[in-house]
């Protein structure tokens, strides 16, 4: 769907005019007129402030259904749609699941560098990952943190026991 179509409609479903729309996002109503007409093109900053009016993300109001950067950029589709369902979720679970995917990066990131308990490069690396994701877990205890690295710790030596069995069997 062509910007000025779509923004037509995305001004309609929120209820608004163009007057309206053109008094809270900034420009004049002829100049609105122009966009919805096709005649003209909003700058980058017009397009921010359509967008946070009208509820939308600049993607959704420029780009057409899967054309914008986030289908691009994510070949799993299933991953997208859970994506975008996350986004309509409420703060808490949001942050939960946030949490649940940074602690599987970190897990996946050790999984890289787990070499032998004995390793002193494995352990300045550790040092370093742990120390990204404490940066990253403002808002968490020193005790949370500690526990969700354990774990990470604990299922990569877990996983790797077992592909050791499974490789020995």
């Amino acid at each position: 769907m062509p910007f000025a179509e779509k923004l037509a409609k995305l001004r309609k479903d929120k209820g608004l005019t163009q007057e309206d729309l053109s008094k809270k996002v900034g420009v004049g109503i002829a100049q609105m007129r122009r966009y919805e007409k096709g005649a003209s093109s909003p700058t980058l900053e017009v397009i921010k402030n359509m967008a946070r009016t009208l509820g939308v993300s600049s993607d959704e109001l420029i780009f057409d259904e899967n054309e914008g950067v986030a289908p691009a950029r994510i070949l799993d589709r299933k991953l997208l749609e859970q994506f975008e369902m996350l986004a309509q979720m409420n703060p808490h679970d949001k942050d939960a699941i946030q949490t649940i995917i940074e602690s599987m990066i970190i897990k996946s990131r050790l999984e890289e560098v787990m070499p032998p308990k004995s390793d002193t490069t494995w352990t300045k690396e550790m040092q370093k990952v742990v120390s990204e994701f404490r940066k990253g877990a403002e808002g968490y205890s020193e005790e949370d943190i500690d526990s969700i690295v354990d774990e990470a710790v604990a299922a990569v030596r877990s996983e790797k026991k077992h592909k050791r069995v499974k490789v020995g069997a």
